[in-house]
């Protein structure tokens, strides 16, 4: 009974301390989900957009294979960056923050660089 009792306080404090961060995490999964469904969703190999000139500056734009590899990477990066701001959330909750924030960051500045 005791073990028990000691899982279901984890799993409640787990909880409480995700819920603290909803907003972040929240915004965090929406850019993940939304990487999740561009993979899905690739350009067929002889699209235009691959040789517009438009991208022709955008390294993962180089070809199809590129173009998968790099959004399979991003997506390794994003779990990994994830776990790193979930276990900072209790110790240091503005680098959490930070953290759950940065690919929106990555984003904006990569649509800032494009014009």
């Amino acid at each position: 009974m005791m073990l028990q009792e000691k899982i279901r306080q984890t799993t409640s404090q787990t909880f409480k301390l995700l819920w603290s961060f909803k907003w972040y995490v929240g915004l965090y999964l929406l850019y993940y989900i939304i990487s999740i469904i561009s993979l899905f969703d690739i350009p067929a190999a002889d699209d235009k957009i691959f040789h517009a000139e438009a991208t022709s500056q955008i390294w993962p734009y180089t070809n199809q294979e590129v173009y998968i590899g790099s959004l399979r990477l991003e997506i390794i990066i994003l779990s990994l960056l994830f776990l790193l701001g979930t276990s900072n959330m209790r110790n240091h909750p503005k680098i959490a923050k930070f953290i759950f924030i940065l690919p929106w960051i990555y984003a904006t500045f990569r649509l800032i660089t494009l014009f």
